[in-house]
């Protein structure tokens, strides 16, 4: 007689539909990856164009050194954002894999967001990273203050700090 199964065991169905639904969310994560690698590049090869124009200029040097050194550290800027979005450290990936544990409801973006608060970067950083205004950025940290049911005055960079050490 076969063993009846409990409440709590999962059916074969049931996963099936679980990977059915990991795999359309591996798809879209791959596809905002795609999307912002290429975006990230795109501004990283005008960013060069445009270098290589101010060199070309015949203007007063120290303007040439501000305008050139400006360009250089928005390209650092683009390489290190498009470094975030494809070399997750060890701990970068553990941080994020126990986040999602504690905090299932995050979106893709709000999980990317996390990771930047943690690593330090301002709310206008964030914001410019993922292509938005910072007022919008202030409204996505606001509703993550709350789907991670932190109180009034706690802070979101305080919290995950806490997480990614525990």
């Amino acid at each position: 007689m076969p063993t009846p199964i409990k409440k709590s065991q999962k059916t074969p169905e049931d996963f099936e539909q679980e990977i059915a639904s990991l795999k359309g969310r591996i798809e879209m994560q791959d596809s905002e990856l795609t999307r912002v690698t290429k975006a990230i590049s795109e501004k990283t090869s005008t960013l060069r164009n445009l270098l290589d124009q101010i060199y070309a200029l015949e203007i007063d040097p120290g303007v040439k050194r501000k305008m050139t050194s400006s360009c250089l550290c928005l390209i650092e800027k683009e390489i290190t954002e498009k470094r975030l979005n494809m070399e997750l450290t060890e701990s970068d990936s553990a941080f994020l894999s126990k986040l999602l544990k504690k905090h299932a409801n995050l979106s893709q973006r709000e999980l990317r967001i996390s990771l930047l608060v943690k690593l330090n970067y301002d709310t206008r950083e964030i914001a410019r990273s993922i292509g938005i205004t910072t007022r919008g950025m202030e409204s996505i940290r606001y509703r993550m203050h709350q789907k991670l049911g932190l109180g009034k005055h706690e802070s979101i960079k305080s919290y995950l700090s806490e997480l990614s050490l525990s």
